[in-house]
């Protein structure tokens, strides 16, 4: 434990801001004095270390995958046709890559919900990223990607979108039929409408589009210039919310 503490110490002073031409001028006396007080304030409050390692990952991230989110960014946000949950007109827009197989998307799901029941001003673009189907196994997570954006015909995506985010056993599909009855559509028009050949090029658009910008895991989000991996909880994405909110209002003001 106290070689950790040591090494988050260390990891901290490197992240501490350069010092100052100025400061250069310093005698020893006096350096010392500062790195004694900065020493202190760090063995009381070690949560810094941490948080300030988290802020130069979060940074390194957004710094390798952002220009390539840019350069779909209004497919991503915007494809004709395309399902939009939350506030259409919502001022955040939240893409958020996932797989309805997947347990951490499941986990993370009412954190949205709530974050976006709360806020009430933000925009969800739920991007379909069927990652987890393996050779020579049902391609299940490829079925309720092509039923999702289906129902969307039907005018019922948000009602299946949260029942299958909600299905508490292995989804199979006959359980994603099941939960397709369940919440009012119609099946066989459901099992044709997959067949669209819009629909597979939607999906295999974003599948291309996610492995060019790097998600290799589901979630994934993208809130304006903020990049989170995994399910992270509810006050990452509020503060990634928050931050795209900022950032529009400085760039507003320009």
């Amino acid at each position: 434990m106290i070689k950790f503490a040591k090494s988050l110490l260390v990891a901290g002073l490197m992240l501490a801001p350069t010092v100052s031409a100025a400061a250069q001028d310093m005698t020893p006396a006096e350096r010392a004095k500062i790195e004694t007080v900065v020493h202190d304030y760090l063995m009381q409050h070690p949560e810094v270390i941490i948080q300030s390692i988290q802020e130069l990952q979060r940074r390194q991230t957004v710094a390798q995958m952002l220009p390539t989110i840019n350069l779909y960014r209004d497919y991503l946000e915007h494809e004709k046709g395309a399902p939009v949950l939350g506030n259409p007109n919502g001022d955040v827009t939240i893409v958020e890559f996932f797989d309805y197989r997947c347990p951490y998307c499941k986990h993370s799901f009412p954190v949205l919900q709530k974050l976006m029941k709360e806020d009430g001003n933000i925009r969800l673009v739920p991007r379909q990223y069927p990652i987890l189907d393996r050779p020579g196994a049902p391609a299940v997570s490829l079925m309720a990607a092509k039923a999702a954006l289906a129902s969307n015909l039907q005018g019922k995506f948000a009602e299946f979108h949260d029942a299958l985010m909600a299905y508490p056993d292995r989804l199979t599909e006959d359980g994603l039929y099941k939960v397709a009855a369940s919440v009012g559509l119609n099946v066989d028009k459901l099992k044709a409408d997959m067949k669209d050949k819009m629909i597979e090029k939607s999906i295999q658009n974003t599948l291309a589009i996610g492995k060019d910008i790097g998600f290799n895991g589901t979630p994934g989000y993208i809130v304006g210039d903020d990049i989170i991996l995994g399910a992270e909880g509810y006050d990452r994405l509020k503060q990634a919310v928050d931050r795209a909110r900022a950032d529009a209002a400085k760039k507003a003001k320009q």
